[in-house]
């Protein structure tokens, strides 16, 4: 009878460790999330705007010292590069490299992106430039010189004793 009630223990103990494992809490969404915001297909419209008026890839799109994209520049080129196909344009790549080899191999890196997907990567459709938009124009920079003035760093007054702690006070900037 104990060996009965030994077996049955055990058989119980055992049971459970067949049984499915329980689903991971940690596991990527899948599919279309329910919470679909209305305001997704505005701010969809909005950012094309920008990216219209921008049409730059630059030295944040890549992985740092390397002429790969980042995740941000897949995605980047990826709606550039349909923004292109659809409405044409120039997608420029702008970088404060110093490394011309460098920025050789990140201009080749986009352009075949624009070649596998159809596109020429002429001179026409790809080239290292500043980023495109309006800009400001020159009454807006007056008009902000004459409201904000210069700028000028505060200037401590005060003296500075043997240990080397200043006494006094920081003053404010000057206005022109």
């Amino acid at each position: 009878m104990r060996k009965a009630m030994i077996v049955a223990g055990c058989a119980a103990l055992l049971c459970p460790g067949c049984s499915e494992p329980a689903k991971r809490l940690n596991a990527p969404p899948h599919g279309t999330p329910y919470d679909v915001s209305d305001l997704q297909a505005p701010m969809v419209y909005m950012t094309d705007n920008a990216l219209l008026a921008d049409m730059s890839v630059s030295d944040v799109h890549f992985l740092p010292h390397r002429p790969q994209l980042s995740g941000l520049g897949e995605e980047r080129v990826a709606r550039l590069i349909s923004l292109v196909q659809a409405y044409g344009g120039t997608i420029r790549l702008s970088s404060d490299l110093d490394d011309s080899d460098l920025l050789a191999a990140r201009g080749d890196t986009v352009r075949r992106r624009l070649e596998d997907a159809g596109l020429d990567a002429s001179a026409e459709s790809f080239r290292e430039d500043l980023p495109g938009g309006r800009g400001m124009s020159a009454a807006e920079v007056v008009l902000i010189k004459v409201n904000e003035g210069t700028y000028a760093p505060r200037k401590k007054t005060g003296s500075t004793s043997a240990a080397g702690t200043t006494s006094g006070t920081t003053g404010a900037p000057s206005k022109p």
